[in-house]
């Protein structure tokens, strides 16, 4: 059974979990946006193709095959995203080839690939889900929820191509809260090798691509302090200016600004970000987390209904997060219909049945308490012991009504944990 944490006021638990996954690898910039690469138009497929395939992601995902999910990927072109932007060069082609080998050896050899990631998350009781498809900018793409088991929330559009056989393949994800491709996350991995490589043929390379590497070891340095009292405000103003309204620069310093406990500089940094990429998801899932913690409703709301746009699609989850910070506004009749909703387009989501027995406490509908404490009993295996609802309003009329006393009576024995 999954670790949901629950042994704490469930009412305010989503407001300390609902977050961006972290950040891990910062971009390095657009992959084939300064390359005269050109690529050639993808292969046709249909809207039930691409539908099967998100389906067949998912659950072979859930299965924990790890061949049959590794299968589901096309690593050549991945790491060919990669290493694209720099290989037009023959002599830095050349220059990179132990960087392709190191790729190649872990994402064909050791199997040790953003796959196996996604798996050992699954694995670990993260919910991997298959929400929407759709075709944007020449790209056939499949939109998944990734929510663990702590309630982390990321969402992931993974791009993909038909191949010659006529076999549908993962060639690259976007990963929507920190703004970049899984391939640029890597490619700033392998920044400072392919910097290295670049100053051995030096010589042979134009003005154009020596600006650019050397721009891009800037941004490198900046996204990867060497000293921890470094300000990144001040540094911001040293980047070259292509790179000033790039996303996971602007998150880098919202981020910056939450650690230090700095909301004015906050709402500047989300007023850029908005103003560079309007309509993007990854502000606004810092965002409505943002907001809540600090209690600013109004706002944490407006992000949602922000971030609820950018995705494109319904996601239940999106409304259980609205039920909750209803419950913090005190407008529980209103979060009583999205929780609800939410349960309903999705029965098999925890959270909103965390938040229909708050609300049913709260409005001493204890019929209603006890019929949501046993689906989350036979649903989702939890006990009444993995709550914590004594900071509910009414909870000690609750425990005191002749539907509680009644309802204990008849449960076996908690079982040991």
């Amino acid at each position: 059974m999954m670790d949901h944490r629950l042994k704490s006021p469930v009412r305010r638990h989503f407001l300390r979990n609902f977050a961006s996954l972290p950040f891990a690898i910062p971009t390095i910039g657009s992959l084939l946006g300064t390359s005269s690469l050109a690529v050639a138009a993808p292969q046709k497929m249909t809207p039930q193709e691409l539908q099967a395939f998100g389906k067949q992601i998912q659950a072979t995902a859930n299965s924990q095959d790890a061949a049959k999910f590794r299968a589901l990927f096309d690593w050549k072109s991945f790491i060919d995203r990669v290493l694209a932007e720099y290989e037009q060069n023959p002599a830095v082609k050349q220059a990179i080839q132990p960087v392709r080998k190191q790729l190649e050896t872990a994402y064909t050899e050791n199997n040790q690939g953003i796959d196996t990631e996604i798996l050992a998350e699954v694995g670990n009781g993260a919910d991997y889900r298959f929400l929407a498809m759709r075709k944007e900018q020449d790209q056939y793409k499949v939109i998944f929820r990734f929510l663990r088991p702590d309630w982390t929330l990321n969402y992931q559009a993974l791009i993909v191509e038909k191949q010659q056989s006529g076999e549908l393949k993962i060639i690259d994800i976007d990963s929507l809260s920190t703004g970049e491709h899984i391939s640029q996350s890597l490619q700033r991995l392998y920044l400072p090798e392919i910097y290295k490589a670049h100053l051995t043929v030096k010589d042979k390379l134009n003005d154009q691509e020596k600006s650019r590497i050397i721009n891009q070891k800037k941004r490198y340095d900046f996204l990867t302090p060497s000293e921890e009292n470094t300000d990144p405000f001040q540094a911001y103003q040293q980047l070259p200016n292509e790179f000033k309204g790039e996303k996971t620069v602007l998150l880098f310093l919202a981020q910056d600004t939450i650690q230090k406990e700095n909301p004015k500089k906050y709402q500047s940094v989300l007023g850029a970000y908005r103003k560079y990429h309007p309509n993007d998801p990854a502000a606004e899932l810092l965002s409505v987390e943002y907001f809540a913690l600090t209690e600013d409703y109004k706002q944490a709301l407006e992000s949602l209904d922000r971030l609820t746009a950018a995705i494109k699609t319904v996601d239940p989850y999106l409304y259980s997060v609205r039920a909750g910070i209803l419950i913090e506004m005190g407008d529980i009749n209103l979060a009583g219909k999205y929780a609800g909703k939410a349960s309903e387009i999705e029965p098999d989501l925890l959270q909103p049945y965390l938040h229909l027995i708050n609300i049913s406490v709260m409005q001493k509908n204890f019929d209603d308490t006890i019929k949501h404490l046993d689906t989350l009993k036979t649903k989702f295996g939890f006990e009444y012991a993995d709550l914590d609802l004594s900071e509910l309003d009414n909870f000690e009329a609750f425990t005191a009504s002749p539907q509680f006393k009644k309802w204990q009576a008849i449960q076996p024995p908690a079982s040991p944990k």
